[in-house]
């Protein structure tokens, strides 16, 4: 959800086959993957240690979540129809696998996250299952209305993002498992800025090597599937004029830029692996805080926060 003029809502830290990349866990990297790019980028960028700490905290409880789960995704009868296949597989059934695990998540939040995102977690905790459900089904259908605030978007958005994210990133594996890809039309993909599996917005924009260059993928900031994007085109408004897309890079983040839209005064960040090869796009994108300073400074809102909030 887009927000104008502030970095954060409730965060408040210290400064191959490019169609659809399979998922062994979240995002495209495995757990340790992520846990080990954030240890290094805490090391070389000082002012991201507390978003970095936060961030592979809430990882550890999606992998335990995740393996803990009775019933894995992938024995989880598909029916691979629709705009957005994933949306129609959240049912009964995942309903009772996931609602017994949100108090720990709640918890959890309590104790690691900063003091307003804890105080939301806490109030959260005090209200009837009844409302964890609509909570989680407003977020998975994308319908989470039209919030009075940036800390209301917050609220409504932290919670079920960062508890659905493995979830749906196995059921997306399961849908592509059997090679068909849910049906869905990739080149009409290419022009759509949102993901073609579950209808969420894109997290990051990357750019990966190919044989002459770098193609453009998005990826998804719920289910995790990434798929081709055209080069110059906003993810936001379909914004394709060239003097209308602006590029803003720095010599401390030479692998990640801003990409800025004119039109819309939407941004979202580039990761280009063909800069630095070890580079895990979802850390990257947490780590390089003083690029979102510029953006919003610039009167520029964030496509999409990220899973701390930022």
């Amino acid at each position: 959800m887009a927000h104008r003029g502030r970095i954060t809502t409730f965060a408040s830290f210290s400064l191959g086959n490019t169609r659809s990349v399979a998922i062994n866990t979240i995002l495209g990297f495995s757990w340790d993957q992520q846990r080990g790019r954030a240890e290094n980028l805490a090391t070389r960028y000082p002012f991201a240690q507390d978003a970095l700490g936060f961030f592979r905290q809430l990882i550890s409880f999606q992998e335990t979540m995740f393996e803990g789960l009775p019933v894995q995704p992938e024995h989880v009868p598909v029916e691979k129809d629709g705009p957005f296949p994933l949306r129609e597989l959240f049912g009964e059934q995942h309903h009772d696998l996931l609602l017994s695990k949100f108090p720990e998540f709640l918890d959890l939040v309590q104790k690691i996250a900063p003091s307003a995102l804890a105080e939301a977690a806490g109030a959260l905790r005090s209200v009837p299952a009844e409302r964890w459900e609509a909570l989680l089904d407003a977020y998975w259908f994308q319908d989470t209305g039209q919030p009075d605030s940036p800390d209301e978007a917050g609220a409504i958005d932290f919670f079920p993002k960062a508890f659905l994210q493995p979830y749906a990133a196995g059921l997306a594996n399961r849908v592509r498992g059997d090679g068909n890809e849910a049906g869905i039309d990739w080149k009409v993909a290419e022009g759509i800025g949102v993901c073609p599996m579950c209808g969420a917005k894109a997290q990051v924009s990357v750019l990966r090597p190919e044989s002459h260059g770098a193609s453009r993928t998005l990826l998804c900031s719920l289910c995790a599937t990434e798929w081709r994007f055209k080069r110059v085109r906003c993810v936001s408004c379909g914004e394709e004029e060239f003097d209308r897309l602006l590029y803003h890079s720095t010599d401390q983040f030479p692998h990640v830029r801003l990409n800025l839209c004119e039109t819309c005064h939407t941004y979202i960040k580039e990761v280009d692996l063909t800069k630095e090869t070890q580079a895990v796009p979802v850390v990257d994108e947490i780590a390089t805080i003083p690029l979102d300073i510029v953006a919003v400074e610039r009167g520029y809102h964030k496509l999409e926060l990220n899973l701390i909030g930022m």
